[in-house]
């Protein structure tokens, strides 16, 4: 039976409501995607950067994250915001250090299946440390007043924190790029990325630097943990909820390479923040229908390597 003209009259009323609604939300979803995007970055810049020095798959990567929520939301709790933002990147990095020194460095010129074993490993015995001794609860960081409130963007009211934590991520990224690009260690590592062992036999101090960028990646995920736990929040399952979709944004930007990072990690937050508004049942499958085609179409990534690195 054909249904009458009041009710396609009120069918069409409501699909034009929910497309109202939808677009009336839409700029402050585009932000929300920018800042969840900005979070992919800064942690899958550690890993591309990785990946690119020392050929290591490194699922222990999101155990940095929440180390680093863990220790900034204890030292602010009892000192402030600011020291727990200050107190995270160190703890992790002294971390990672550790856990290079005594494992990782065996596993580097092993195959990429024990180097996943091995950190997955590691990630799952810091996530269930981490239940141990905090409990399986959600957690938050306590936002200072002076930021508590909102800003108005003309056309939005934003949340002020999480204005100035985008501005604090691309600074930060600015801060990286030019470690890599104008430093002599950023040298070593674009060159390390281009050929290892070339840069061995021309006298460049490939283990220190390795180190150094094992703990700069770590303590990028360490302190963008402290600074995002306030809008995110905390438990023991934070790593892995942030380390998944920063794997697919390495993927999809292409390994080692950093604007490849930068360009899919803003992509995989927009493309989940929107699809959260219009088809929430495709929220969480969107990214990786994305790294599918990107795949199929360009193995590599948008902006990886086309040849083989060697080394």
């Amino acid at each position: 039976m054909e249904a009458g003209p009041f009710v396609r009259r009120t069918t069409r009323e409501n699909e034009d409501t929910t497309i109202d609604a939808i677009l009336s939300q839409l700029p402050g979803q585009l932000l929300d995607g920018f800042i969840r995007g900005l979070v992919y970055v800064a942690i899958a810049l550690g890993l591309t950067i990785v990946f690119g020095m020392l050929r290591l798959v490194n699922f222990a990567h999101g155990a940095f994250y929440a180390i680093g929520a863990y220790v900034g939301l204890v030292v602010a709790e009892k000192l402030g915001l600011a020291a727990g933002l200050i107190a995270a990147p160190i703890a992790v990095a002294f971390f990672a250090v550790v856990f290079d020194r005594i494992l990782l460095r065996r596993f580097y010129s092993k195959e990429p299946t024990s180097q996943i074993l091995v950190t997955f490993g590691v990630a799952i015995v810091v996530q269930e440390t981490l239940r141990l001794i905090f409990g399986g609860t959600t957690r938050s960081f306590p936002i200072p007043a002076a930021l508590a409130g909102s800003f108005n963007l003309g056309f939005t009211q934003y949340p002020t924190y999480r204005l100035l934590f985008a501005i604090g991520i691309v600074l930060l990224i600015v801060a990286v790029y030019l470690f890599i690009e104008r430093t002599d260690y950023g040298l070593i590592v674009r060159a390390g990325i281009r050929d290892r062992t070339m840069v061995q036999l021309l006298g460049g101090n490939v283990k220190l630097a390795s180190t150094i960028i094992f703990a700069l990646g770590a303590s990028l995920a360490g302190l963008v943990g402290a600074a995002a736990s306030p809008i995110y929040s905390v438990d023991p399952n934070t790593g892995f909820s942030f380390l998944i979709p920063s794997f697919v944004v390495v993927v999809i930007g292409g390994l080692g390479s950093f604007w490849g990072a930068v360009l899919g990690g803003l992509l995989v937050g927009e493309l989940q923040s929107v699809a959260t508004l219009a088809l929430p049942a495709a929220s969480d499958v969107i990214i990786y229908i994305a790294m599918a085609i990107v795949l199929l179409v360009k193995p590599s990534g948008l902006l990886g390597e086309s040849e083989m690195i060697r080394g």
